[in-house]
């Protein structure tokens, strides 16, 4: 969901964007440990550069937060519990205007999410359509 976006320069863009991802079996295994995100949200600025009038060039950066269910193996099995990841994610892509509305856009994030005394950090490649009220 795209909050705002300015244009500040004929060719500087500016804005807010938030968002809400479900998980949908994407288990990360790492030494043993299994984390299966439930669901994901963000919310993060962006600046970018805007090409010809149709394609922004951008980074991003923010806050994010992802509740997962969490596998560690211990002696007596394995443990399976909920848990809250908070960190941030800063991130780049490419967007361009397809009609006068409606673009698409291509985007890479990285995120730590370690704040739980926990190394846990995500790398995604995100791709999408957008319609800018």
């Amino acid at each position: 969901m795209e909050i705002n976006n300015q244009t500040v320069t004929p060719n500087i863009v500016l804005g807010l964007e938030g968002s809400f991802n479900v998980g949908a079996s994407d288990d990360i295994r790492r030494n043993g440990v299994s984390i299966n995100p439930d669901y994901s949200f963000d919310l993060s600025a962006r600046a970018g550069y805007l090409i010809g009038g149709k394609t922004l060039i951008y980074a991003r950066g923010g806050y994010e937060n992802m509740r997962a269910k969490v596998r560690i193996p211990s002696a007596s099995g394995v443990v399976s519990n909920r848990e809250t990841f908070d960190g941030w994610t800063v991130g780049g892509g490419v967007e361009r205007a397809l009609l006068d509305k409606v673009s698409a856009r291509l985007e890479y994030r990285y995120s730590d999410l370690g704040s739980n005394g926990q190394k846990f950090d995500r790398h995604q490649v995100l791709a999408g359509v957008g319609y800018h009220f």
